[in-house]
């Protein structure tokens, strides 16, 4: 007695480039675009502030935040936090902003990027 109740199930799955761009997961693509600017947009408030110069003298790319200014790299890993909104004033701004920012705002960043990736964050 044979069977002729065999049924044939075919599955398109995309391949894994074009899925990670629907999700703009590829390789300096929206997603990591919008990560580097929430991280700028949000360690803004933490970079030492005297003149402007070192806040204010910025370039973001895709991938990379380059502060220009010629005492970036002194600030970064000596700043006392003694300037405007310093955190030896009780502030937020002073030495390594970054670490510091993404300490106090990474999950809300994780949330934003995953949210425009269509995901959620458990």
């Amino acid at each position: 007695m044979s069977n002729n109740n065999s049924s044939e199930i075919k599955i398109n799955i995309d391949n894994p480039d074009k899925i990670l761009l629907k999700r703009h997961l590829n390789k300096n693509g929206d997603a990591q675009k919008l990560f580097t600017n929430e991280i700028r947009r949000t360690t803004d408030p933490y970079v030492p502030f005297n003149t402007g110069m070192l806040k204010n003298n910025v370039i973001t790319k895709v991938d990379e935040i380059v502060y220009k200014s010629p005492h970036a790299k002194k600030q970064y890993y000596k700043n006392k936090g003694f300037g405007k909104q310093g955190i030896a004033r009780g502030g937020l701004r002073g030495k390594q902003w970054i670490p510091r920012s993404w300490a106090d705002n990474g999950k809300n960043v994780i949330k934003t990027i995953a949210r425009f990736v269509g995901g959620e964050v458990k």
